[in-house]
């Protein structure tokens, strides 16, 4: 493992979490996450508001919608689309009718504004921000982004923070920086890219080109780099809960996943879960300082 994921200091402070309140309560759960779409839900409740996000929107509207519906999420709460990046797997094109038919907004950073209109998503709902300006609020939901390398317009990791508790999200990440590593550590929840099997990738019959792409720092973290970086972010804090985001269907499989986590870190092993590219995970909830996920598991 290089020097660069080994548990160190963080450069600066890392940001602290905020004071937990018993009576809010954070919801994630996975939507679907695979080359072929990825899409995320988020529902921050306390007793003054509720917001509820997507990120990324990589599913079609009309999939996102029934695997929210099957979760309890209703569609029409969804107030934005926060986007890590505009290729087609995180944001699909019939997303541009329903924000011009509902009013959805479609968050993005400023320097994917013209990637989220060559997607044909309308102007007039596409909210832009800049993440070497710091943070943002959507109601009781605080954003801080980070920027990663990946192909030619990079990708934004989130670190997300509210009065239940706190989640990374971070996915297409060509490599870990010590940024993403400050930025994502201490969250309670960690949702993380586990993209392919090194072995896999090399053995596989995809062309030269795009073997090099993926594995060439500017495209997706390997199952052993993705290890490497939560080894670093859970350095003192661990998450309760993480969630392996974007599998490869052609060079990965959860048996090589599950094998290298009980492997390297068997202490976190058992609070992975691995989101499916047809399938929505648990909603996982953070309340009162807990999490439990929606089939009655308590995090350690």
């Amino acid at each position: 493992m290089s020097a660069a994921h080994q548990p160190r200091m963080p450069l600066f402070a890392a940001l602290p979490r905020r004071a937990r309140c018993g009576t809010a309560t954070l919801e994630f759960a996975v939507l679907g996450s695979s080359s072929s779409g990825n899409a995320s839900v988020l529902r921050v409740t306390t007793r003054e508001s509720r917001r509820q996000i997507l990120l990324d929107a990589g599913l079609s509207p009309r999939a996102t919608f029934g695997a929210m519906r099957a979760l309890g999420f209703a569609p029409e709460e969804t107030a934005e689309v926060l986007f890590t990046h505009f290729d087609h797997d995180h944001a699909r094109d019939g997303w541009a009718r329903v924000a011009s038919t509902t009013g959805l907004r479609l968050r993005c950073a400023a320097s994917h504004r013209r990637a989220a209109l060559g997607r044909g998503y309308p102007e007039a709902w596409i909210e832009t921000f800049d993440p070497r300006e710091g943070g943002f609020d959507l109601g009781p939901i605080r954003v801080e982004p980070c920027v990663n390398p990946h192909d030619e317009g990079g990708t934004v990791s989130f670190r997300i923070e509210s009065d239940a508790g706190s989640l990374g999200f971070a996915t297409d990440v060509g490599r870990v920086s010590d940024a993403l590593v400050d930025l994502l550590r201490g969250v309670d929840i960690l949702a993380i890219e586990s993209n392919y099997d090194r072995d896999m990738q090399i053995a596989s019959a995809r062309p030269v080109f795009l073997k090099e792409r993926i594995m060439g720092g500017r495209g997706h973290l390997s199952n052993e780099e993705c290890v490497g970086a939560v080894r670093a972010i859970a350095f003192p804090d661990e998450p309760a809960q993480i969630v392996l985001l974007h599998l490869s269907r052609d060079c990965n499989h959860p048996d090589a996943v599950h094998a290298l986590w009980r492997e390297s870190l068997p202490s976190l092993a058992p609070r992975v879960t691995l989101a499916q590219h047809a399938r929505p995970t648990p909603v996982f909830r953070m309340r009162g300082g807990a999490l439990e996920a929606t089939d009655g598991r308590v995090a350690p």
